[in-house]
């Protein structure tokens, strides 16, 4: 036994059981009314990346989060619903997405509010390893509990997002670009998003794996049915058990490595302490990786200092598929480094701009985007496997 919170593992065949499931998962970690006390103002923060419709794997799904703000409002809570999607952070973007998602009809059905109040207060955090403060919307500032609902996916940029990623979503609107524009190597940013993990503290954590996202999510991927719902007090050990079930070791994602090493977590899947379903008996050995985790650079080892042509060269990278671009320009709004002109009237990309953020493939509403990796990537992969 140590000294780490514990996660809980059990199945949902449906969302039509999701309460059901959810219930169980808490149960097993000490229930709801561990984590929410009567009166308690109790911000939800679901992943609602972009405008999606209700079904598709990319946000959390909405009866999940109704089964969620039931949970809550039993205990006694005070339900607020708020994120910062990807996009401008502004009244009309968050009603949009909202509605896409199928949040506000969940609402309508509960006590919950939704947040539009666009304010954001920037707040120091000296303990941070990579950034000493960050914007963060005063929702959150003012909450008495904050619920995070993960969706369980992989993901271009960090291979895998889950209870930490899903904490980028408290920074509002193109902040998020100014962030990733800073931090354009992989490891820098997944360090920056563990210390806005542990300046934020989420109070209870609760992951959507009924339904995941394999491939190149985190909104172009494939759909893949996992059945399981997941919850912990802490969003470390939730996403190292969560990387477990779907196939990674923890020094294959950066921010689990990062956590471990920080001591949030232990070394090894083995060592966490997992109540129900023992991850073994659920893991998908088969989960499909996003093309951008194939990096040969990790596999031969190179030193940090190699040449900056020979690692674009064999890095994966964004494409245009100019058959589903409709060219409405938004790959080139939410371009961090401006590296996506649209003045041919379709997206071009400057690969020696590009930082490889893969925001243009997260956001494109046409999932016009794609992973490109090069032939040599691919070549020289497979042989030294």
């Amino acid at each position: 036994m140590n000294n780490f919170e514990p996660v809980s593992i059990v199945r949902c065949k449906s969302y039509d059981e999701c309460r059901r499931a959810i219930d169980e998962a808490l149960g097993l970690i000490g229930g709801m009314e561990r984590f929410v006390h009567k009166g308690d103002k109790v911000l939800i923060k679901p992943n609602l990346v972009s405008k999606k419709r209700p079904g598709d794997p990319v946000t959390t799904d909405p009866m999940f989060l109704k089964a969620v703000i039931e949970a809550v409002e039993a205990a006694g809570g005070n339900v607020i619903i708020a994120e910062s999607p990807g996009g401008p952070y502004n009244q009309g973007m968050l009603r949009a997405v909202y509605t896409a998602c199928g949040v506000t009809k969940a609402a309508e059905d509960t006590g919950a509010v939704l947040n539009y109040d666009i304010g954001f207060t920037d707040v120091e955090y000296p303990e941070g390893r990579t950034v000493k403060g960050f914007p963060i919307i005063d929702p959150v500032l003012d909450a008495d509990v904050i619920i995070s609902l993960p969706k369980l996916k992989t993901h271009a940029m960090t291979s895998y997002t889950g209870a930490v990623k899903n904490l980028f979503g408290v920074i509002p609107g193109t902040h998020k670009a100014e962030l990733h524009f800073r931090l354009d190597d992989r490891a820098a940013f997944c360090s920056m998003l563990v210390d806005l993990c542990e300046y934020v503290k989420p109070t209870l954590s609760i992951m959507d794996a009924v339904i995941g996202m394999e491939g190149d999510g985190p909104t172009s991927g494939t759909e893949r049915f996992v059945g399981l719902v997941m919850a912990s007090a802490d969003p470390f050990i939730l996403d190292m058990a969560a990387c477990g079930v779907i196939g990674y070791a923890p020094e294959e994602v950066d921010t689990v490595r990062i956590a471990a090493e920080r001591g949030h977590t232990p070394r090894t899947t083995d060592e966490l302490t997992v109540l129900g379903l023992p991850i073994n008996e659920v893991m998908i050995p088969d989960y499909v990786k996003p093309e951008s985790h194939f990096n040969l650079l990790k596999l031969i080892n190179l030193p940090s200092a190699l040449n900056a042509r020979v690692v674009s060269m064999l890095s994966s990278r964004p494409g245009i598929d100019y058959k589903k671009c409709v060219s409405c320009g938004e790959c080139a709004r939410c371009c961090p480094p401006k590296a996506i002109s649209m003045e041919s009237g379709a997206p071009v990309i400057d690969r020696q701009k590009c930082i490889k953020c893969f925001c243009c493939q997260e956001l494109c509403p046409k999932s016009a985007v794609f992973i490109k990796r090069p032939l040599l990537n691919k070549f020289m992969i497979k042989f030294l496997k």
